[in-house]
């Protein structure tokens, strides 16, 4: 190999450190984008000429080559943040959004996501999120995946009461009295209210009395006030149901559960007739304590239009309703690949797939193996700076012997030159 030869063999040498020294400064400047995943750069050498010698052939270097600049794909750090769609990803996958113009795919670490104008969840760029939508009951998944869509006027139909769950101790020191629908406040020995729903979902408050007629024997009487139903007088109970308890010598419940709420002839003032209801007494018992309500719930909600959403970790969005009720609305789909390695960086934090990364396998979060998510939460990027710095301090130096090779090849040749 002639002395020429080693100019661009250190050449090589600069322009492959030169490339590292970029690597790093990238690396460095993304130190605090989400999601971002670190690069290093692979050297290997180029082999020049051949010699032919006593033991053979021996292939003369002539430089470096850049042969691989690999991501790191490493798990960063999940930091807490304020806002309830941004996502993590704790464990493998990566988040799948879509061109809504091309129709292109990407995937993706970083899941600072938000809702647009449209109502559709969307990364930064507006990238669209890919995942799975639920039917309007929120119970069955459609399998397919697709644009995730919030529609912010969701509305929950109402439901109507149709159980009540009541659990109550009824104090087995009372006197015996008879009930007086006129004035069931002085002819009760305890009452608790309670609140049904009709088939529009409008609110009926309905006051339970329980009345001791026995020993070991209690009465109870639901009323409805007479501004609730038709034809009724403001002020005037009215009787919606009526029932027996029977208890046995130590307090416990002996009547069958469930019974009938509604036996009245109940038409609201809204003109919608009452209709038939459970009522469970079940674990209600009479001790020698003061009467006290302990569970008292019922099914019955009234229309309830979207107020927020929330992420659970294994992808859910659920939607959040001014009635109370909540209800699946779509899930998250994650993307898996046979080879990382594989993956094209697209900039912007997204990664396209090319043959040599496979076919990406698409899941649903903490299934067959991909990570759970994390709402409020985003995963920082996974550079180390000290490792970047020592690299800096590394691929300066080596930079800096290649250029001192080119000083010196120059020297020798001037050396050549004064030879007479």
């Amino acid at each position: 190999m002639s002395l020429g030869s080693s100019f661009y063999a250190a050449l090589s040498g600069m322009s492959t450190n030169g490339m590292a020294m970029q690597v790093i400064s990238d690396n460095i400047a993304n130190a605090n984008t989400v999601g971002f995943k670190s690069t290093s750069t692979q050297f290997e050498d180029i082999l020049g000429m051949s010699l032919e010698g006593i033991a053979g052939f021996t292939h003369l270097g002539v430089g470096a080559n850049v042969s691989a600049m690999p991501c790191a794909f490493t798990q960063g750090t999940l930091m807490t943040t304020t806002v309830g769609t941004d996502v993590a990803i704790n464990g493998k996958g990566f988040f799948i959004v879509e061109d809504p113009v091309n129709n292109e795919q990407f995937y993706s670490r970083a899941g600072n996501f938000h809702v647009d104008e449209d109502g559709y969840l969307v990364n930064v760029n507006d990238l669209r999120v890919q995942g799975y939508l639920y039917d309007s009951t929120g119970t069955n998944l459609i399998e397919v995946l697709d644009d995730i869509v919030i529609n912010q006027t969701t509305m929950v139909p109402p439901s109507i009461t149709g159980e009540i769950d009541m659990v109550l101790n009824l104090d087995s020191a009372e006197d015996a009295l008879v009930f007086d629908l006129n004035d069931p406040g002085a002819t009760s020995n305890y009452s608790t209210a309670l609140t049904i729903y009709d088939t529009l979902g409008q609110s009926h408050t309905i006051t339970v009395y329980f009345t001791k007629t026995g020993i070991q024997a209690w009465e109870w009487n639901a009323t409805i006030d007479g501004s609730d139903v038709s034809g009724g007088t403001p002020g005037t109970a009215e009787l919606f149901g009526t029932g027996a308890l029977a208890f046995d010598d130590y307090g416990v419940l002996q009547t069958a559960m469930p019974v009938n709420f509604y036996t009245g002839a109940i038409t609201f003032a809204n003109g919608i007739d009452a209709t038939a209801i459970d009522v469970d007494y079940s674990s209600t018992t009479q001790y020698g304590s003061p009467s006290v309500i302990q569970i008292l719930t019922q099914d019955g909600y009234a229309a309830g239009n979207l107020s927020g959403i929330s992420i659970v970790t294994n992808g859910n969005i659920v939607g959040h309703f001014t009635n109370g009720e909540v209800k699946n609305l779509a899930r998250l789909a994650l993307a898996e690949f046979p080879s990382y390695m594989g993956l094209e960086r697209a900039g912007s934090m997204l990664f396209k797939q090319t043959t040599d990364s496979g076919i990406p396998l698409i899941g649903k979060p903490g299934e067959a193996g991909m990570g759970e998510v994390s709402a409020g939460m985003l995963e920082e990027s996974n550079v180390d700076l000290a490792t970047e710095f020592i690299r800096m301090i590394v691929t300066q130096r080596a930079y800096q012997a290649n250029s001192k090779v080119i000083s010196t090849t120059d020297e020798m040749l001037a050396q050549l030159m004064t030879i007479k």
